[in-house]
């Protein structure tokens, strides 16, 4: 008696301890709104083994305790099956299907059974429930990389052992083949490990997805959702490299918004971040997958166009001038804007900053002759034989 109140009590402060770290992840790191729903599963679990401590010295209450314990169980699986919906933008129908389902069956079994048999039932009932709500889980882990596959293997077991937990509970039955300490053993045994190592994982989970969001935002710009430079030169690198091992011609790009400079001063930067976004959405509405496309700096953006000729990236970049008053009228009331664009074709051996210099050229070119045009900056193999 005495190690299972300490048993419950351990795990009603360690399942107390995890949940208040989810919801403190929640409400520091971008509301996550998964890592809240797992806080929830945790306080459930905290309920729970509170029932069971509750239950030693309310021994009038056992089944009223007992089933309340259940209903806790059932909850702090569906909420962490919930979560892990929500995290992978499933759909958690089946998961409130399975819990409606289970509440209804453990308060029929409470009202309408009661005693020895109703606890076995409700054990039973419970421990079916949870093992539906990790196969959801399961279900909804990808199983794109060995990580993801090593979850997914942890969960299985966890599943496994639910099972036996529900085979356990029919033996220790009355006139069982087995009786009533074997199954809280079972219990004692799993229940520890699992619940401890579930909150671990809901943990780790949470802090891989805040390093993810943080590795993104430093390489994306907060304007526009485009690549900044730092993003630009990580992701050109292969392309480049790619590009030269299968001599795949390579294009880049740089775009230019003609006399933004009145625009912030005129309408103000609430306007000028307006025409950014909008010039932003009308270069990468244009790509094609492989494409990159990227603010660099102020006004200016970079496209890396790889796979495209010469002639068709010269069409492109026109279409893409010819459609920028279209794209950007009316735009905080200002009147016509335009874009110059500069052209570099990647020559043999030529790094991303080599040819970007070349790109800045002809961008300059553009703007020199009297902006809203665009000029294609020759190879430097061209150039010399010219």
């Amino acid at each position: 008696m005495l190690s299972a109140l300490i048993t419950s009590s351990s795990l009603a402060i360690a399942s107390l301890l995890i949940g208040f770290a989810l919801f403190v992840a929640w409400w520091q790191f971008g509301r996550r709104i998964h890592a809240l729903i797992w806080a929830f599963s945790f306080m459930a679990a905290t309920i729970g083994h509170g029932a069971r401590i509750i239950g030693g010295p309310l021994s009038g209450h056992n089944d009223l305790l007992a089933m309340l314990a259940c209903h806790a169980s059932v909850a702090s699986f569906a909420f962490l099956a919930w979560g892990f919906g929500l995290r992978a933008g499933r759909d958690n129908r089946l998961t409130f299907a399975f819990w409606g389902v289970a509440t209804l069956a453990l308060l029929l079994c409470y009202f309408m059974i009661g005693g020895a048999e109703g606890r076995m039932l409700n054990r039973i009932i419970t421990a079916g429930a949870d093992a539906a709500m990790v196969a959801i889980i399961v279900a909804t882990i990808k199983a794109a990389s060995r990580r993801a596959l090593m979850l997914r293997f942890l969960f299985v077991g966890y599943g496994a052992y639910i099972c036996s937990v529900a085979a356990t509970a029919w033996l220790a039955r009355d006139g069982g083949m087995i009786g009533g300490p074997v199954f809280f053993a079972v219990l004692s045994i799993g229940t520890p490990t699992g619940m401890i190592a579930t909150g671990l994982l809901t943990l780790l989970i949470v802090a891989a997805d805040l390093a993810e969001e943080l590795r993104r935002q430093a390489i994306a710009d907060p304007l526009t959702g485009l690549l900044n430079r730092r993003g630009l030169e990580q992701q050109v690198a292969p392309i480049f490299a790619s590009s030269r091992a299968v001599r795949r011609p390579l294009v880049v790009v740089l775009a230019d918004i003609d006399h933004f400079k009145s625009i912030n001063d005129q309408l103000g930067h609430a306007a000028g971040d307006a025409v950014i976004r909008a010039f932003a959405a009308h270069l990468h509405s244009i790509g094609r997958k492989g494409d990159l496309v990227a603010r660099i700096g102020g006004e200016e953006f970079a496209l890396v166009l790889p796979g495209r000729e010469v002639h068709e990236a010269v069409a492109l970049v026109e279409s893409l001038r010819e459609g920028v008053p279209a794209a950007l009228r009316g735009i905080a009331s200002a009147d016509r804007i335009t874009a110059s664009f500069g052209i570099a074709l990647v020559s043999d051996g030529e790094t991303f900053e080599v040819t970007l210099g070349r790109a800045d050229t002809a961008l300059y070119r553009s703007k020199k002759g009297g902006r809203n045009a665009v000029t294609l900056e020759p190879p430097p193999e061209l150039a010399r034989a010219v």
